[in-house]
């Protein structure tokens, strides 16, 4: 079969002949119609996510839309190495179908972005109808889509921030912090934005706007903190470094939750699965938009560097 392949970390993936799937356990199999590229898929790719093969090639790409057995148009995941999502066929861990009246090439897109916003708010979060949210590089793709999902999870103010001023002041955020002003200013917007009150805050930047929002969080003095619960923070992505200083002071002097969102902490399948169904219904409603290229998949490597700096998401169609 033809699929998308990559032969080295760091490389660009080709197209290629490559062995057909077996199956194993629950999986079945899928005739892709569409694969999107996403920022974990390139990370992979790079050598740089912990997820990261050990042996290759391998076929890019760890999700889809496609056509199950019975001919029913499915979203499906396909994670067991050495086989993935850009390939005609793949071997789907589980599916779930997709609306008639949403365009295959928008359900391998949607989803991803969606997720990416509705786990860290929803299930690591804890986001409940009313709270306030913080979003970390909301003028990102993830990061407008969390925008998006905070509100349709009922959200009572959305605090955005990012680099984007344009960006930013079209969000429809309560209140904005512009992190291309000098840092001093930054920790004092977070100070006062947090005094405010902030429930969640979804990071997808780490590195420094992670460090001065931390620094906003810590008190100086031995008074009780004023706000009676957590702040659960919770990291998704580091395109702002991977590392930050943590002061052991910070835990102590504020009400604080540091987790993560990622692969290692997904909901059971029952309800991953749920949450699929309900982007992809609110996405056939025209609720959540991704903006999208087609490519072929014999441009897979042009589709692939063009996922560094396109704001519209690429898709390979099969």
């Amino acid at each position: 079969m033809k699929a998308a392949v990559l032969d080295r970390l760091g490389g660009l993936p080709r197209p290629a002949d490559f062995a057909e799937p077996d199956l194993q356990g629950a999986e079945t199999l899928v005739r892709v119609s569409a694969a999107a590229i996403k920022p974990i898929d390139r990370a992979i790719a790079a050598g740089t996510h912990y997820a990261s093969p050990k042996a290759l090639p391998v076929v890019c790409g760890m999700d889809g839309v496609g056509t199950d057995a019975a001919g029913e148009r499915v979203y499906f995941m396909a994670t067991r190495r050495p086989y993935g999502a850009m390939a005609e066929r793949a071997p789907a861990a589980w599916t779930v179908p997709v609306p008639g009246a949403l365009d295959t090439a928008a359900a391998a897109a949607v989803v991803n972005p969606a997720i990416a916003a509705w786990l860290p708010l929803e299930w690591r979060g804890g986001l409940r109808p009313g709270q306030s949210v913080l979003i970390l590089g909301a003028t990102g793709n993830a990061g407008r889509m969390a925008v998006t999902v905070a509100r349709l999870l009922g959200a009572g103010r959305i605090v955005a921030a990012g680099r984007n001023r344009d960006v930013l002041a079209g969000l429809g955020a309560d209140a904005i912090v512009d992190l291309s002003l000098p840092r001093e200013d930054i920790v004092a917007r977070f100070s006062a934005v947090i005094g405010e009150g902030v429930d969640v805050v979804v990071d997808y930047l780490w590195g420094m706007p992670a460090e001065a929002l931390l620094e906003s969080l810590t008190r100086g003095d031995l008074h009780a903190a004023g706000q009676a619960t957590p702040i659960r923070f919770v990291s998704v992505g580091e395109m702002a470094g991977r590392d930050i200083a943590l002061p052991s002071s910070l835990l102590r002097g504020s009400r604080i939750e540091l987790l993560g969102s990622g692969t290692a902490n997904m909901p059971p399948l029952d309800r991953m699965k749920r949450i699929t169904a309900d982007i992809l219904a609110l996405a056939a409603e025209g609720r959540l938009d991704v903006g999208i290229e087609r490519y072929p998949l014999a441009d897979v490597a042009r589709a692939w560097e063009r996922a560094a700096t396109a704001d519209r998401r690429p898709v390979v169609m099969i």
